[in-house]
């Protein structure tokens, strides 16, 4: 599924799975609790370029978003607001340093992801 992304950064802080965050380890962020420690392969498609990944974080801005994760529906955050109202960007996954370089990423933008 095509989502947009958005790049974790972080450097230094702690995921949810207890990751201490750096610029060499590839994971992800996706909003289930679920998925982690999970495999997913992400590619640009504005590239072509693709890599493996972890899932070593939840979110962005959901954590039990499993109808996006594990099923057909569109990531929750792509509404733009979340239920209390507080602005969101509309990304349905975050990339580490480490997958953000892997695929050429300059920007924000789409990818495709799934588990492998």
């Amino acid at each position: 599924m095509i989502v947009k992304a958005t790049r974790e950064g972080l450097i230094g802080d702690v995921t949810s799975s207890g990751y201490r965050i750096d610029a060499v380890v590839a994971f992800v962020a996706l909003p289930s609790v679920r998925a982690l420690q999970r495999f997913v392969r992400v590619t640009n498609p504005a590239t072509g370029r693709s890599t493996l990944a972890q899932v070593l974080d939840v979110g962005p801005h959901f954590t039990h978003d499993d109808a996006y994760v594990f099923g057909t529906a569109r990531p929750g955050a792509e509404t733009g607001r979340k239920g209390d109202g507080t602005p969101m960007n509309g990304a349905g996954i975050d990339l580490s340093e480490a997958v953000w370089d892997a695929l050429g990423m300059t920007d924000n933008g789409p990818v495709d992801w799934t588990f492998v």
